[in-house]
């Protein structure tokens, strides 16, 4: 027996969710994982929205698969499709339990030591929530759905997100007494031949790749890591002087603040999807975290 196609009318929201992974995550593979069902299926039903909408919505290149012209103009009408359902389903659940699976993604520094601190207020509550936390040095598009919010030094370029500064982050140079062995360093002057630790030099690292320069002019730099714990654990061994975050309360790790007149501020911010606010859960987590990390980073 033949497939049998349908007209665009007649596709249902589990063929318009196959395009909306599968531009989101580039592959049927990786799409098929995030919707739960297996590949041929997703392959059947995005040939079905081809069919129905009379054109090729996705072309093959190195990557993986990526939106035609019409594949654009197709996605952006379900996402918006998504969002009034997402719309429905926050007003249907209202006066309910507040339940649900929220993701936030950010560096590993701010999520381990600023967002994982959070969570326990968030636990307590709304007990009904679970919470997913992705630490990485990598981009995470937000704007793809790989996360619900996303915590960062910088705003994310998308006109499907609402962002918001949360705090002004100090960040000062520490060092071990193994590595300061006595000296006084004190001025910016004091730091011309000193050895410092710093992130690799990688545009996926920008702007935290220029926090030290702000401070010192082309620093001696004698290790570098994309983990902010590796620098820290570095200059508690005496490889020389770190950067860090006020919230990484360096000093109970052995490490003392030098030339403390001396600073660099980032801001902080939080950005989300702006249907968030119609799911009750991702709204609550969001405005735990907007709550919580203002209060503590600054």
């Amino acid at each position: 027996m033949g497939t049998k196609y349908l007209t665009l009318t007649q596709l249902g929201w589990d063929h318009f969710r196959v395009v909306l992974e599968v531009a989101r995550t580039g592959t049927l593979i990786a799409a098929a994982r995030r919707l739960g069902v297996d590949q041929s299926t997703v392959s059947r039903r995005l040939a079905q929205v081809e069919f129905s909408t009379g054109g090729t919505i996705f072309k093959r290149n190195r990557q993986g698969l990526s939106l035609t012209r019409l594949g654009n103009e197709v996605f952006s009408r379900i996402e918006k499709m998504e969002a009034a359902l997402l719309e429905i389903q926050g007003f249907a659940s209202q006066g309910t339990d507040v339940t649900g699976c929220v993701t936030i993604a950010s560096m590993e520094g701010v999520g381990s030591l600023l967002i994982a601190r959070s969570l326990k207020a968030i636990s307590v509550g709304y007990p009904g929530i679970e919470v997913h936390l992705i630490t990485t040095s990598n981009h995470v598009d937000i704007s793809r759905r790989e996360a619900d919010i996303f915590v960062s030094f910088f705003e994310p370029p998308s006109a499907s997100l609402t962002t918001q500064k949360i705090a002004d982050v100090r960040f000062h140079l520490y060092a071990s007494d193994e590595y300061i062995n006595g000296r006084a360093i004190m001025q910016p002057a004091d730091l011309r031949d000193e050895t410092f630790i710093g992130y690799i030099d990688d545009p996926t690292y920008i702007p935290s790749a220029r926090w030290l320069e702000d401070i010192v002019e082309h620093p001696k730099i004698g290790f570098r890591a994309t983990s902010m714990f590796s620098q820290m654990n570095a200059a508690q061994q005496g490889l020389g002087i770190v950067m860090l975050p006020s919230y990484a309360q360096a000093e109970s790790s052995g490490l003392r603040k030098i030339v403390p007149e001396s600073f660099t501020t980032l801001p902080l911010f939080i950005s989300v999807q702006q249907d968030l606010p119609f799911l009750p859960h991702k709204r609550a987590v969001y405005d735990s975290l907007l709550g919580y990390l203002g209060e503590i980073a600054n």
